[in-house]
């Protein structure tokens, strides 16, 4: 019997045949496949728009299919059938020399197009013979039409993306094992979405550090567990590396993994188990380290002194070990930046996109550091750098949006913004920047109806009680500007601005001229920098004057020209030096000159951080630090 020839035909490459097994399997109305195959090729090779193409014809939303229409025309802009698909879908105009697809010619698929609107599907399907490169072209263009005709006329807002790069990211520097996995995303995403389809397999896949293949009777059980690994299926992972533990009773990489399996499944009890029985096996072993602490992170929000040590230890022990672990830099760095400790954050992400210059979380991470630092600017370079790396990382969004936000491009903030919250409807976090850009825009309407959201998903949010309550501020409501302020408070004690804030609010109230001298009392041993010191003698002065006190006033009025060079913006400069001298003479100061003294920092460019006097009716300073995450 002649032995079968398996070889693939001349005319066709590996790609070619996973592309028609898409295909078939869009033909046949499994989406989910199709889909699985199609986001394997574009982890190789995301610069075809052919593959997008057809990815758009697997997809579940219209949303979805736009966005693999949009990145393929920018890949080709003279792709006919990404370019007929976007003029279907009302992305866009229509040319008159883009003759429409003739309505007689055979539409072999058209029943498989997956079209959530359809209400009915015609039976049957013919397959078309001939050159397989062909066939995929008229099915592209085939089943663009049939998209379009259900999806004429949706409306859309044109989302821009940067055209996508191809960099592999290896984190660490054990010898990885070919098996890919997405790089993991802080910010969770919706079921089904694209993001989730694609977030960093497309764009960053990253070698798993500790993959280390297993000889013998361990071989098939560590395969399958590496598989279930990229498919996230847990549980799977648990019992095969247990296997492979069994048959290798010295494989810490193997328990390493099972611990992996229960954090990722939340199970972070469990998980510091497996990390320890690890390091018992391997105390050399770099990622067990870093396993346990993201478990001790993750279980305890509000660490104890006990577990602040622990936490610490164990992420200086991952990067003792091996130096060049980016992951271990990158998962510090986060932790300072949630610790309050922006400076030595930013230390060890740099570290890490030294190691790791193509992961986007480090770039992410990065760009949230700069904000905290105020290097708004800086900040805005690494989420642009970070979404180019990766356009379907969702924090990504996020973070360029505060970074925009930071540097005074509101448009294009709340552009990006309100594109996240399609895909991530339930994240307080990026309610509050809207909000912050809404208010920074003097659309306020808009900020507190976000700032709403925000609050009813964590009533905890000190930041989104404290923007509302500036929102009020600019609404001349001071009564409720006063009560948020108050909250920002009890869920930030440390707070100078929410403190200063409720200050304000009294202040604005009348005869709360004492009450706010109380509160900004209170709030002094809160103040921590120049500008901070700035904006506490600027308000006591106000206080003290409006409860008759103006020669005491005098003392800060004195204090705020003694502030360094450029801590004190002009007007306040202006108004500083008027009231030194006039409060200097040896005639007192009248009733009227005092009832002059209303200016108050105005909200500013958000890349500064020197308060400036605020137009009326608002009393409000714009605070100037970038809000933390």
């Amino acid at each position: 019997m002649a032995q079968e020839d398996t070889s693939l035909p001349p005319e066709l490459s590996a790609e070619d045949i996973m592309l028609q097994k898409a295909v078939d399997a869009i033909e046949q109305a499994k989406y989910a496949d199709a889909r699985e195959i199609l986001t394997r090729l574009l982890k190789t090779n995301q610069n075809n728009p052919t593959i997008w193409v057809w990815l758009s014809a697997a997809m579940e939303t219209n949303k979805e299919r736009l966005y693999c229409l949009q990145t393929a025309y920018k890949l080709d802009p003279t792709n006919s059938a990404a370019k007929r698909g976007l003029v279907l879908m009302g992305a866009l105009p229509a040319e008159e020399n883009v003759q429409p697809f003739p309505m007689n010619h055979p539409r072999p698929w058209q029943d498989k197009v997956k079209i959530t609107d359809e209400k009915e599907k015609p039976t049957g399907i013919r397959r078309i013979t001939g050159n397989p490169l062909f066939r995929i072209a008229a099915l592209v263009l085939v089943g663009l039409l049939c998209l379009g005709a259900v999806a004429g006329g949706f409306a859309i807002s044109a989302r821009l993306q940067p055209t996508p790069t191809r960099r592999p990211v290896n984190v660490g520097t054990a010898t990885p094992s070919a098996t890919m996995i997405p790089l993991r995303s802080a910010t969770p995403v919706p079921p089904g979405s694209l993001s989730e389809l694609l977030q960093g397999a497309a764009y960053t896949p990253t070698a798993i550090y500790a993959a280390t293949e297993h000889a013998d009777v361990a071989r098939d059980s560590y395969r399958a567990a590496m598989s279930a690994y990229q498919k996230g299926q847990w549980d799977t992972v648990a019992i095969m590396m247990y296997q492979v533990a069994t048959a290798h009773p010295g494989s810490a990489d193997a328990l390493y993994f099972v611990g992996e399996s229960y954090r990722q499944s939340g199970k972070y009890d469990q998980a510091l188990e497996a990390y320890q029985d690890a390091i018992d096996i391997n105390s050399n072993f770099a990622p067990s380290y870093l396993g346990m602490a993201e478990s001790l992170i993750a279980l305890n929000p509000k660490p104890k002194p006990a577990t602040i040590k622990q936490i610490e230890t164990a992420l200086a022990d991952a990067i003792d070990i091996d130096p060049n672990f980016a992951a271990a830099y990158l998962e510090r760095g986060l932790y300072l930046l949630k610790k309050g400790d922006p400076l030595a954050a930013q230390m060890d992400l740099d570290q890490a996109a030294r190691i790791s210059p193509d992961s986007p979380s480090v770039q992410v991470a990065l760009a949230r550091a700069e904000l905290a630092l105020g290097n708004n600017q800086e900040a805005l370079d690494a989420a642009l750098k970070a979404n180019q790396q990766d356009v379907t990382m969702l924090e990504g969004y996020l973070v360029l949006g505060m970074a925009y936000r930071a540097n005074g491009k509101i448009d294009e903030a709340v552009r990006i913004l309100e594109m996240y919250v399609d895909y991530e409807p339930t994240n307080p976090e990026v309610y509050t920047i809207l909000g912050i850009a809404y208010y920074n825009d003097e659309n306020y309407n808009d900020a507190i109806d976000v700032l709403n959201r925000a609050i009813k998903l964590d009533k905890t949010s000190s930041e989104a009680y404290y923007w509302r309550g500036e929102t009020y501020m600019a609404l001349e409501d001071y009564e409720r500007a006063q009560a948020d302020f108050a909250q920002s408070l009890i869920d930030a004690p440390t707070s100078f601005k929410a403190g200063l804030g409720i200050a304000r609010a009294m202040l604005k109230q009348e005869d709360g001229g004492g009450n706010a001298y109380d509160q900004i009392m209170k709030t002094e041993k809160l103040a921590k920098t120049d500008e901070e010191r700035v904006q506490l003698y600027y308000y006591r002065a106000l206080a003290l004057e409006a409860i008759k006190k103006p020669l005491v006033a005098y003392k800060d009025w004195k204090l705020l020209l003694e502030m360094p060079e450029g801590t004190v913006n002009e007007e306040i400069l202006a108004i500083a030096v008027a009231r030194v001298k006039e409060l200097a003479t040896p005639v007192p100061p009248t009733a009227t000159a005092s009832a002059t003294i209303t200016a108050s920092p105005t909200r500013q460019p958000t890349k500064t951080m020197t308060p400036t006097p605020t137009r009326q009716p608002s009393s409000t300073p714009k605070p100037s630090s970038t809000p933390k995450p």
